[in-house]
């Protein structure tokens, strides 16, 4: 922008000179005695004139000036206008350089933090390798005197001890399994070459006609066997889960901490120590989190499922807990990564490790879902012992991801839970949900008698329960919907059988 120059009146001042010379000629003639002036400059009518013009020219002069002051104001305002700019953009700038400096800092703290961690971690898990190999290859002698002296303690031994010589006999095999895992360069591989070779002697026993069994092991197992190993441990009272005998399938088995549906057995290849490793660390895990004070819940249970499905065993593990985040579902995997950590737990980073690289090895799959409160309605009936029949609806909304009750769907109003009173005992309670085919039937509701009945929908993961107080001339109902929101880990794996029809 060219900036605006300074205007000086020259014009009045030239013509305001000018008649000042006129009129001094006219008031000195006796300058000019040789040549007068002319007649023209000697007549008054153009000494007016003249006049005339200087004030035109004087008004012209000042019209100038003016314009010219307002397009110099205008361009100092613009000038002001662009410093201001100026500066404003440069606090900006510096502004941007401090956080982007701090940003670059953290950054900087933390992948130093992430290195440090990672190379820490690297130390530890190979110091751990070491120690795991040393103590393997230095173990062999004494392993094999134990296992030895086990078995001929199992075979001279008194009634009755035989089975706990031949438990103490697995767990010290079971022992050093896991040493061959802990200082194997490649856990999958590991487990994978171990099945391969059970295959082989499988394939050949189930191809013999004479049915003699050759093997130098035993190349299949039962996967409740398994599971019953690695409850065995953890179980507070093996009566509660009948961990003392063999299970039964179909059948459902639940104490304090556990709730067990077994659908179906399968019969599986490979060592059952790695399935074992596997679903302790499953379990061990879901634990962790179910019995944390936030999360812990006595009606959701840690719940374990044992099915199977198109040639596949699958196996399930729920429990109450923090669900995992879309930027940690590829990390929990990885040898290291740990959520406790993240949450200002302590973990090692290793048991889902162990569980991926396990199932990779027999060639399953492992995948978690995160599970959810869900809105539903109910409908109760409720049959008194006086004949009265009374009729509840009941809607389950979520609020703040909570599950509550709302007893008027044109109210935005909910309560946790529900209660109701009544003049007679309750003899038998319908209650129906909103999709369902089968109304869910309470009966054998006895006088003088507490009673909790759960959702019969899901029984290992129920989304609410029903309390029932009886008395004698009164009771008392109430409903309150459980929050249900956890971690479900699914693992699946071919089975034996299923290997077999592949082959052919």
């Amino acid at each position: 922008m060219k900036p605006a120059g300074v205007y000086y009146p020259w014009l009045s001042t030239l013509g305001a000179l000018t008649i000042i010379c006129w009129q001094f000629l006219l008031a000195n003639p006796g300058l000019f005695a040789t040549e007068p002036l002319p007649e023209s400059m000697r007549q008054a009518q153009n000494l007016l004139i003249a006049g005339a013009v200087l004030v035109l020219l004087v008004v012209f002069d000042i019209w100038y000036y003016l314009k010219s002051t307002a397009r110099s104001r205008n361009q100092l305002q613009q000038y002001q206008a662009q410093i201001g700019e100026l500066f404003d953009s440069r606090r900006e700038l510096g502004t941007r350089a401090r956080t982007y400096s701090d940003h670059a800092d953290k950054l900087k703290m933390f992948i130093s933090e992430r290195l440090l961690e990672t190379i820490e971690y690297d130390e530890k898990f190979l110091h751990f390798k070491n120690i795991a190999s040393e103590v393997r290859h230095n173990g062999v002698i004494s392993y094999d005197k134990a296992q030895t002296a086990l078995q001929r303690a199992r075979l001279n031994c008194e009634p009755g001890q035989g089975q706990q010589i031949q438990d103490a006999a697995d767990g010290l095999l079971y022992l050093w399994d896991l040493l061959d895992l802990s200082t194997t360069d490649n856990i999958a591989l590991h487990v994978a070459n171990r099945i391969y070779d059970c295959e082989e002697h499988y394939f050949q026993s189930m191809l013999s006609d004479s049915g003699d069994d050759t093997s130098p092991f035993t190349p299949t197992f039962m996967m409740t066997q398994a599971l019953r190993r690695a409850l065995l441990p953890i179980t507070d009272n093996l009566d509660d889960l009948e961990l003392h005998q063999e299970w039964k399938c179909p059948s459902r088995h639940q104490d304090a901490k556990f709730n067990i549906q077994l659908h179906t057995d399968n019969e599986m290849l490979g060592n059952p120590n790695h399935m074992v490793l596997l679903i302790e660390n499953l379990i061990n895990n879901a634990l962790y989190y179910a019995q944390q004070k936030e999360h812990k819940n006595r009606y959701s249970k840690v719940a374990i499922t044992l099915a199977h499905r198109d040639g596949e065993v699958e196996f399930k593990v729920y429990n109450r807990g923090p669900r995992i985040k879309d930027d940690e579902k590829d990390k929990i995997y990885q040898l290291g990564f740990s959520s406790r950590r993240i949450r200002e737990h302590h973990g090692k980073g290793l048991g889902l490790y162990f569980v991926n690289e396990i199932a990779k090895g027999f060639e399953g799959s492992v995948a978690f879902e995160n599970i959810d409160n869900d809105t539903d309605q109910l409908s109760l009936s409720i049959k008194l012992a006086n004949g009265e029949l009374h009729k509840q609806q009941v809607g389950i909304t979520i609020v703040n991801g909570k599950p509550r009750c709302q007893l008027d769907e044109t109210v935005d109003e909910t309560i946790n839970k529900c209660s109701w009173s009544f003049a007679s005992p309750v003899v038998s309670i319908e209650i129906s949900r909103r999709a369902a085919r089968k109304p869910q039937v309470l009966t054998d509701l006895k006088r003088d008698e507490s009673s909790s009945h759960l959702d019969g929908k899901d029984p290992l993961i129920p989304r609410w329960v029903l309390e029932l107080q009886n008395r004698k001339r009164s009771a008392k109902l109430v409903l309150q919907p459980l929050d249900v929101r956890g971690v479900e880990f699914v693992a699946r794996f071919p089975t034996a059988k299923s290997r077999l029809d592949n082959q052919d």
